[in-house]
C-alpha cells in the first residue's frame, strides 16, 4: 500500500505540472497565433495565396484551440485527483472510481473533438481564401485514436474499482 501512496503522491504533481504547462502553452499560443498558424500551413501545403486573417479567424480559431484543449485539461485535473484519494490510502473509494470514470469520458470527448478542430481549423484559415483555394482537411491520428481508446479502457477500469468497492464495503459488513 505503502508503494501506491508514494507513486499515487508523485504522479499526482506530475499531472498538476501537466496541467500548468498545458494552460500556458494554450495561453501562448492564443495570443501568439503565429506558430500554430504557420504549422498548419506547411502540415496542410495550404496556398499562400491565402489573405491575412482577420479578428473574426483569429477569434475562431482561438475557440477551437480552447474547445480542444479543455477535455484534456479537465481529464487532466480528474486523475490527478484519483491519485490524490490514492495517495491518502483510499484506493478502493467511490471519489475515487468517479473521478477516474469522469476522466475516461472527457478522455473519450477530447479524442473526437481533436479529430474535427484541425478540420474546422483549416475551414477558418481559409475562409477567405480566393475561389480555389478553399482546403477541407480531414485529420485522424494515432493520438486521438489513443485518447478514445485509453478513455473506454478508463471507464471499464473505473466499472471494475467500482465493483471492487461495493465488495469490500460487503466484505466490511461481514466482520
Amino acid at each position: 500500500m505503502h508503494r501506491i501512496q508514494y507513486v499515487s503522491k508523485g504522479m499526482a504533481y506530475a499531472l498538476a505540472l501537466a496541467i500548468i504547462m498545458l494552460a500556458v502553452i494554450l495561453a501562448v499560443f492564443t495570443l501568439y497565433p503565429e506558430y500554430p498558424i504557420q504549422q498548419l500551413f506547411t502540415t496542410y501545403s495550404l496556398s499562400p495565396a491565402i489573405p491575412p486573417l482577420s479578428a473574426w479567424q483569429y477569434g475562431a480559431l482561438a475557440a477551437v484551440a480552447l474547445c480542444s484543449a479543455l477535455p484534456l485539461l479537465f481529464a487532466l485535473w480528474k486523475l490527478r485527483k484519483m491519485f490524490l484519494f490514492f495517495a491518502a490510502g483510499e484506493v478502493f473509494s467511490a471519489m475515487a472510481t468517479r473521478h477516474l470514470f469522469s476522466a475516461a469520458k472527457a478522455m473519450v470527448i477530447w479524442g473526437m473533438v481533436a479529430i474535427f478542430s484541425t478540420t474546422l481549423a483549416v475551414l477558418i484559415l481559409t475562409a477567405n481564401a480566393p475561389v480555389g483555394a478553399h482546403v477541407l482537411v480531414v485529420n485522424i491520428s494515432s493520438a486521438e485514436l489513443a485518447g478514445i481508446l485509453g478513455g473506454m479502457i478508463f471507464a471499464v477500469m473505473s466499472w471494475i474499482m467500482q465493483e471492487a468497492a461495493r465488495l469490500s464495503e460487503e466484505n466490511a459488513g461481514f466482520i
